[in-house]
């Protein structure tokens, strides 16, 4: 989940900030093609595994379990938001030879989302590993 999403966050980001419209064009369809194949299936995994595993573990209902399905919640309404404007982003390019005013205003959404993003999912694992306070 984290590896193809940070590593499709910043081969778009990058190429956004260095190319022409083509290839920003071209690396978005493949960021939303990775999104499809691997983050969406595994961030659904993630969580269902998860809470099965909270389960086996007799974890669910404690703070710890609480406190990891919020950050997962916050998490996935963030990651979701950035993925539909992927697909705005797609849109508003369409047949353009030059990035439209409206393209950079949708950007720096999308990578403001994308920080607390991460940062939470780099939470979710702490969580998972050390889980404190149980």
């Amino acid at each position: 989940m984290i590896g193809t999403g940070l590593g499709s966050a910043f081969y778009l980001f990058f190429t956004y900030k260095k190319s022409k419209v083509s290839t920003v064009k071209e690396v978005l369809k493949l960021v939303i093609t990775a999104d499809k194949i691997f983050t969406t299936p595994s961030v659904i995994i993630q969580l269902i595994t998860g809470v099965l595993l909270s389960n086996m573990m007799g974890l669910t209902y404690t703070n710890w379990f609480w406190t990891v399905l919020s950050a997962s919640f916050i998490v996935l309404v963030l990651w979701l938001r950035a993925a539909f404007i992927q697909v705005k982003l797609t849109k508003i390019l369409g047949g353009k030879n030059e990035i439209p005013e409206e393209f950079h205003m949708l950007m720096n959404v999308w990578f403001y989302l994308g920080v607390p993003s991460f940062a939470g999912s780099i939470f979710i694992y702490y969580l998972m590993v050390y889980k404190p306070f149980l």
